[in-house]
């Protein structure tokens, strides 16, 4: 291993940490980077209990004449605030406490049940959806899922029934996605009882607004080997202890303007030793956890934008003529029209197959989430751009809610991981495993006799997985040639990747824009495996309580053929799976025969020049 200067060191080191949250058994999306398919980790494609179904189908119902009476997006943009009474309504109706265990007050319900509740907010107000998703998704859930009995206790009752909001806190003056770097830091008093802490936070979606908060910060933490290092750790915090301030409540913004996003500041603020999150130095651990949850709704919100844009658009080129035509009848909108239908159902069917992981409690979800937040944040703001301009002049205007939709829409590609910082981080931690694989191989190649069934099993899986390859297992017969290209291309993924690996090594961690090809490829290949999966429920029969994996959310994420939309589904998502598949084919031939040096270079004379 090459030696590493002391910057280098700890930037290694905070690299370590972050992957340390990982756990052994690798996902679907990994294992693609190696040249194999987990057919068990996306077929059957998700389906909920039909009482999950009813109970999540009669909330929505409540929820959708909630926000056609009560809440005014236009309103709520404009004065840039949601009214307390629509908070309140919200909290009435359960929204607030979805996924909090009936036991605390919750109602209990699955993730893919709120991803559903979250997608119908969007559709109709995206400020009053980041309000609910920075109080479920990620204020609480750290609680949620490494909080002590006591903490729950505690705080999850109120939490659940809206009476207290929380809120997120990672962000800083000087940190955004490098989220190992947090300044703030926490020191533990002589006597024990509490910790103290200083520092900022800002971009904190309704901390003005909470009284219970997740809050990062640096704390030195001793190791089994007596040495003391400062590794992140979470806390709860709340408004009352001496030493809290807010110092703005909210900041005026290009869109999401309902939503508040407050800057912090703790001055010696004395926080209760027991009010630690999870274990002390694995505070990564809590925030990235917490953000799997966050970018798997972050995406459903996506979804609902892109759904409302898309219809808006079906209808007005629909009924809008010029030069004697509706515009529906030219191939350019047509063009448009079938682009932004294929990235809505690949978005939706990416959105609920990862939420069904999160409800199975997989074991290995962070690049699958991950590269649900990349192509969804990516995909509505596509969509909802190709709808206004489809409504042309019309769509610029106020009245029709696309100019306020598109605004909103920008905020997914930076918030919860911009869009450049994830790029690279899908390519890296998908080729992980690969090369410390060959770096393996490497070091027993000098020793073969010693190592011979080290090196016989790589053989075998080499052939295995790049050799032969492999596809989805049980396919339809109408989905094997979108199955066989999936299979085709992830075998080509593989060995890319292992030819890039020999050629750069170290040097592979700087190449960003191999980086954004590689990334992107699994990320269409994921979004196919999922498309595929949902149309192959859609093709399997009525089951026999009489409900089938239907469409339209009948059985709560978007699967099977319960509304005689089969045939449109179909022409639909295959026409996806081709598209992508080209796209990606294009992107591997492009990792050996490119202009990035040119763009390199124009780059370096544009920013060197006085």
């Amino acid at each position: 291993m090459p030696t590493l200067s002391r910057a280098d060191q700890e930037q290694f080191d905070k690299a370590r940490d972050l992957i340390e949250t990982a756990p052994r058994d690798i996902g679907f999306a990994k294992s693609m980077f190696f040249g194999r398919i987990k057919s068990e980790m996306v077929l059957p494609y998700p389906k909920q209990a039909d009482d999950e179904v009813r109970r999540t189908d009669e909330l929505i119902t409540r929820l959708d004449a909630f926000l056609k009476a009560e809440v005014d997006p236009d309103k709520i943009d404009a004065e840039e605030r949601i009214p307390q009474h629509v908070i309140d309504g919200l909290a009435k109706l359960g929204v607030l406490g979805m996924t909090v265990p009936t036991e605390y007050g919750g109602g209990g319900f699955a993730h893919s049940s709120y991803c559903r509740v979250l997608e119908h907010i969007a559709m109709h107000c995206t400020s009053t959806a980041v309000l609910v998703g920075a109080h479920q998704s990620i204020g609480l859930k750290a609680l949620l899922l490494m909080g002590t009995d006591a903490q729950k206790k505690e705080y999850l009752p109120r939490l659940a029934r809206g009476e207290i909001i929380a809120a997120f806190c990672l962000s800083e003056p000087e940190v955004g996605s490098d989220a190992a770097n947090v300044q703030t830091s926490a020191k533990l008093s002589e006597d024990g009882s509490h910790w103290i802490i200083n520092g900022e936070k800002k971009f904190a979606t309704n901390a003005a607004l909470a009284d219970f908060m997740t809050v990062m910060a640096r704390t030195p933490v001793t190791d089994e080997k007596g040495k003391t290092r400062e590794k992140v750790t979470a806390f709860i915090v709340t408004p009352d202890l001496p030493g809290f301030q807010v110092v703005s409540p909210n900041r005026s913004k290009l869109g999401i303007r309902g939503s508040w996003q407050a800057t912090l500041k703790f001055t010696d603020m004395k926080v209760p030793a027991d009010r630690v999150l999870g274990e002390l130095g694995k505070g990564l651990k809590v925030a990235l956890s917490v953000l799997d949850f966050g970018r798997c709704t972050l995406s459903a919100g996506c979804v609902g934008g892109a759904k409302k844009a898309l219809a808006m658009a079906v209808d007005r080129v629909k009924n809008r003529r010029q030069f004697g035509r509706t515009l529906g009848e030219f191939h350019l909108v047509k063009k448009k029209i079938a682009s932004m239908a294929e990235t809505v159902f690949a978005m939706e069917s990416l959105t609920y197959l990862c939420s069904g992981l999160m409800d199975n409690h997989a074991d290995d979800t962070m690049l699958e989430t991950a590269i649900c937040k990349l192509f969804c944040s990516e995909g509505s703001w596509q969509v909802i751009d190709d709808a206004l301009q489809l409504w042309g002049g019309e769509g610029y205007m106020r009245q029709h809610g696309l100019e306020r939709m598109l605004r909103d829409a920008r905020i997914n590609r930076i918030v919860e991981g911009a869009t450049e910082v994830m790029t690279a981080f899908v390519s890296l931690v998908g080729m992980k495993g690969v090369g410390e694989g060959l770096e393996t191989v490497m070091k027993s190649a000098k020793h073969p006799v010693n190592n011979f069934g080290r090196l016989a099993q790589f053989a075998r899986t080499q052939w295995s997985d790049v050799v032969i390859g492999h596809e989805l297992d049980g396919l339809h017969d109408k989905l094997r040639p979108e199955g066989k290209a999936l299979g085709e291309l992830t075998r080509t993924l593989a060995r890319s990747i292992i030819r890039l690996l020999g050629t750069h090594r170290e040097k592979i961690l700087d190449q960003e824009l191999i980086h954004e090809r590689i990334a992107w490829s699994a990320i269409e290949l994921y979004a196919m495996a999922a498309v595929i999966s949902r149309l192959q429920a859609k093709l399997e029969p009525v089951n026999g309580n009489g409900h089938s994996n239907g469409n339209g959310h009948s059985n709560g994420n978007g699967n099977g053929n319960g509304h005689g939309h089969v045939d449109r589904d179909m022409v639909v998502g295959r026409a996806y799976c081709l598209h992508a598949a080209e796209r990606v084919r294009r992107r591997l031939s492009d990792l050996f025969d490119n202009e990035d040096a040119s763009i390199l270079c124009t780059a370096d004379a544009v920013l060197e020049a006085k």
